[in-house]
């Protein structure tokens, strides 16, 4: 699977605004196949970021989320602006 096949979009709203500017993560809506190990390498490669931690989950509409830690020297904030997000 290519990286622009496995993240589908950036995920934004009140709760996700939170989790970028307090604890550096940030959410796309992942294909569902993906797992954990393509969704970092996608992630990396796409915007040049380092990631930390990934974690998924499948929503109750059936779509598939990937909840994304980056690094400290990656601000998610930044990663937001230019995804324009903000």
């Amino acid at each position: 699977m290519e990286n622009h096949e496995i993240i589908i979009r950036p995920v934004f709203s009140e709760a996700v605004y939170d989790q970028i500017v307090e604890q550096n993560k940030i959410i796309f809506e992942v294909a569902k196949g993906a797992n954990k190990f393509q969704i970092k390498r996608a992630v990396q490669e796409l915007y040049n970021v380092k990631v930390e931690k990934v974690n998924t989950l499948i929503t109750p509409y059936g779509k598939k989320r990937a909840i994304v830690k980056l690094a400290k020297e990656y601000p998610a904030a930044d990663l937001a602006v230019e995804l324009n997000l903000f």
